[in-house]
């Protein structure tokens, strides 16, 4: 019996050298026996068209896409899935028979990593960042059930925008504003949840963090940073101090990688999954 052909997916983005999703995608296909490898693919904003040519023409089976992506992606592809419209953002496409098609894994990444930390999504938000993923973490936070988030970008603008796409359709209250005024030292205090949204803190910029007031989070608190490289940011160390809950990026990288290769591969992946995947993560991280 001939051989399964090789299946081609990968992770688009720039930059995208930092990016564990080959390694983790490749754990995943190993363990599943699955005949699949999956590389990184570094594409800039203006040739991010040229790569959706390429792709329906390669008949490429599937892509993650990250930053600066996100957003810019959905004109170019053919259907949206209610996730990726409801969110306004895509972070997975499929192509079945040429018919490329997104959605968004962020979500459920986003809330099963909250999940296994133990965090009951009661009580008011911080998001730091107006980016997709801040769009898929409102999405996260708001579906189950969150009385208010302050969504601070450099770009107020930016968080506007994200109000408004929101606003009607979850009964979350959201309020837009900067990372850097009066408003965000005054709620910082009464919050249960801080979400890095942003790039702020990932390799190589370590030192970095996108709280200017550690001093002002909540003891006892919870704090996840999508940031996954690396795995303890200086947000993380900083709040780690506090008493906070930390939830690291690197648990909804695993969460998201898993829902993506659901769609990749069409096949349900198994509930035991997830913990070795984690652990062979965590073991690519630098001690």
């Amino acid at each position: 019996m001939p051989e399964s052909p090789e299946l081609s997916f990968c992770v688009i983005g720039h930059p995208i050298a930092h990016s564990l999703s080959p390694a983790i995608h490749g754990f995943i296909y190993r363990h599943l026996a699955v005949p699949a490898r999956y590389e990184a693919v570094d594409v800039l904003p203006e040739k991010l068209s040229d790569f959706i040519s390429r792709s329906r023409s390669m008949r490429r089976p599937g892509f993650n896409v990250t930053i600066p992506h996100k957003e810019g992606i959905i004109p170019l592809l053919d259907e949206i899935e209610p996730a990726a419209s409801r969110v306004g953002a895509v972070n997975t496409v499929s192509n079945r028979d040429g018919v490329l098609a997104g959605t968004n894994t962020d979500v459920h990444g986003c809330r099963t990593a909250l999940q296994k930390s133990g965090f009951s999504f009661v009580g008011k938000a911080v998001i730091l960042g107006a980016g997709g993923a801040a769009r898929a973490a409102i999405e996260a936070i708001g579906s189950c059930g969150m009385e208010e988030v302050f969504l601070a970008d450099i770009l107020p603008e930016r968080a506007e925008r994200i109000r408004s796409h929101f606003e009607s359709r979850l009964s979350m209250r959201i309020i837009a504003g900067r990372p850097d005024g009066a408003d965000l030292q005054s709620r910082l205090p009464g919050i249960s949840l801080l979400i890095n949204a942003s790039p702020v803190g990932m390799w190589p910029e370590t030192d970095a963090s996108p709280l200017l007031f550690p001093d002002l989070f909540p003891r006892g608190a919870t704090v996840l940073d999508m940031v996954y490289h690396p795995m303890r940011t200086r947000l993380l160390r900083d709040l780690e101090q506090r008493g906070a809950v930390c939830v690291s990026g690197l648990a909804m990288l695993v969460s998201q990688a898993l829902a993506a290769d659901e769609i990749f591969l069409e096949r349900k992946m198994p509930e035991d999954l997830y913990d070795p995947v984690l652990a062979f993560a965590r073991g690519l991280m630098p001690s």
